[in-house]
């Protein structure tokens, strides 16, 4: 993380058609990093909202706020590059366990501005529970079959789906 919210500009309020994902997983888990996506057309849609100052940098930021009372501050991430008609991803890694709001925000010097994607409710755990895994399973989908028995080209179409 690489900003506090101390540092940012104010928040307005968010656009309710902007909706941001995160990678699949059976249990989010401490300290392990998970990809948050906005949309290419959501993306688009709130950079065209934009003030110039803040899209001058042509990046967004990931805020994430942690739940009231867990006396961890809300942080920025990294900022990722802007590019025109692609989804807009940001690695997370959830420093704590509890549950975190996640917005997506254009960052400018100073910190992140409005509007914004989000909030996103994540429930992070210390460890998966029993059973369970921090991390989406990897493999083919059902019915797919493997791409690995197809001779010679199946390891590099199973390395490349991986």
């Amino acid at each position: 993380m690489v900003a506090t919210a101390g540092a940012a500009t104010a928040l307005v309020t968010a656009t309710a058609s902007a909706q941001m994902t995160i990678a699949t997983s059976p249990a989010y888990c401490v300290g392990t990093t998970y990809a948050v996506t906005l949309p290419a057309a959501d993306a688009s849609a709130l950079w065209a909202q934009m003030p110039a100052i803040e899209t001058a940098q042509n990046e967004w930021a990931l805020v994430e706020t942690p739940s009231a009372g867990s006396g961890l501050s809300t942080t920025v991430s990294a900022p990722v590059k802007y590019v025109a008609g692609r989804d807009v991803t940001v690695q997370w890694t959830p420093p704590a366990a509890g549950q975190w709001q996640l917005m997506m925000a254009p960052f400018s010097q100073g910190g992140y501005g409005t509007p914004f994607a989000g909030p996103l409710a994540v429930t992070v755990v210390q460890s998966a529970p029993a059973g369970s895994s921090c991390t989406q399973p990897t493999g083919g989908g059902a019915g797919t079959g493997s791409a690995s028995s197809i001779p010679v080209i199946g390891p590099l179409l199973s390395s490349l789906s991986g």
